[in-house]
């Protein structure tokens, strides 16, 4: 088994279904025990996804207060992997900002992914990535050139905790977990600048074509 974001060959288990990777420092699941489409879309329907409930506006408000400082409403953005509840939309077009959907499941709107934008926001997604590589390579050519993808994960600290312990690891859907090692690779490797705002939002501005 490979890592999915940077290939290296994964020996070292640190769970029964999570590898450790040397390169990248990344945890990758093994996607034998991936759930099946039916099974996911079962989970995902499970959560509570209203755009107008207080609570779920103040989880996701990292990314939208930061769209709403650093750009305007003439500018194009596009919520990747929006779920059901695609609040971040709600919150920018409330404030006259333009931005388009796309979900495999939900939104499954290919015709967005035709375009190119200037900011991106990925709350709570890219732990579900069964392919991060390919993934960060779209996203990096969806973004205008110092365009910004605004990503909210949980990030493993392996200096705090146990990773077998940790509550993260155990929702089924999370298939690929990130250090702050991770990130930095990533924008190494994928064109670029990484910007940690907490150890579960991360910056990254586009800075060349890959």
């Amino acid at each position: 088994m490979n890592c999915s974001l940077c290939d290296t060959s994964l020996h070292q288990q640190i769970t029964t279904n999570f590898y450790r990777c040397p390169t990248c420092k990344s945890y990758v699941k093994n996607n034998e025990v991936f759930l099946n489409s039916s099974l996911e879309v079962k989970r995902y329907l499970t959560h509570n996804n209203d755009v107008n409930d207080p609570r779920y506006r103040n989880f996701t408000s990292p990314i939208s207060k930061h769209i709403l400082h650093d750009f305007t409403p003439q500018h194009l953005g596009l919520d990747y992997g929006c779920g059901t509840g695609p609040v971040i939309a709600k919150v920018l077009e409330e404030n006259d900002f333009q931005i388009n959907l796309y979900d495999p499941f939900f939104y499954p709107l290919e015709a967005n992914l035709a375009h190119t934008y200037d900011y991106i926001a990925c709350c709570e997604v890219a732990e579900h990535f069964y392919t991060p590589k390919k993934e960060f390579l779209k996203l990096n050519r969806l973004l205008n050139s110092g365009g910004k993808l605004y990503i909210m994960t949980q990030m493993f600290e392996e200096q705090t905790q146990e990773f077998s312990d940790w509550y993260y690891i155990k929702d089924p859907t999370h298939v690929f977990i990130y250090t702050y090692p991770t990130f930095e690779y990533i924008a190494k490797h994928f064109g670029f600048r990484v910007q940690f705002e907490s150890n579960r939002f991360i910056i990254l501005q586009k800075i060349k074509q890959i």
